[in-house]
């Protein structure tokens, strides 16, 4: 009787803990904090979305007409939910090599939108759908291949038309597995250029 019991408490507590989800914290303006994240866009035939709103990766059915996501990856591949990869009102701005911390409001206009893009491999040349301002975030060298983030900052317009600042720190997880992107952003949900 007592071992059902146990058993019965540590489900509901699996169960509680399963179906929460830990929210973006803010401040006292709405703002959220600076955030860490790292996607995983290993794979070179999917791409991996993530939602601002969210905080998190998304899943996205039809790519066409889907609004869930702001940012895509795949590789070292970027794209936003704007021109020729989605149906959003997203873009990115590169702001160049500034202090994150400084960045305390978004630019009012001048978001490039997605475009066909090509990159070059052993295998020749490559078209994707992707964001221009965001196609050179890192420098790459050596063989095999070894991508280090350059110390710039973006402004990327979600595709719901809000705005967060975003650095992007690394290509590489823990055990130097490529393609597991690490960024950090501050996301304005309020739909304001403040962050």
């Amino acid at each position: 009787m007592l071992v059902r019991k146990i058993i019965i408490v540590v489900l509901i507590s699996f169960g509680l803990f399963w179906g929460c989800k830990e929210e973006s914290p803010t401040d006292d303006n709405g703002n959220t904090s600076m955030v860490e994240y790292m996607i995983d866009a290993s794979s070179s035939e999917d791409w991996a979305y993530f939602s601002f709103s969210e905080g998190d990766s998304v899943s996205v059915s039809d790519l066409e007409s889907s609004l869930v996501w702001d940012l895509g990856f795949q590789r070292f591949r970027i794209r936003t939910n704007s021109g020729t990869s989605g149906p959003g009102s997203g873009g990115a701005i590169n702001m160049g090599k500034i202090d994150f911390s400084s960045l305390s409001e978004a630019p009012e206009s001048g978001y490039v939108v997605d475009t066909i893009l090509t990159y070059a491999d052993m295998g020749g040349t490559h078209e994707y759908s992707g964001n221009p301002d965001m196609k050179d975030w890192y420098n790459m060298s050596g063989m095999p291949p070894t991508f280090t983030a350059l110390d710039t900052v973006y402004v990327v317009k979600t595709a719901d038309g809000k705005y967060a600042k975003v650095k992007i720190l690394n290509y590489y997880d823990a055990q130097h597995n490529s393609g597991f992107i690490t960024f950090k952003y501050v996301y304005q949900p309020n739909g304001s250029r403040n962050f």
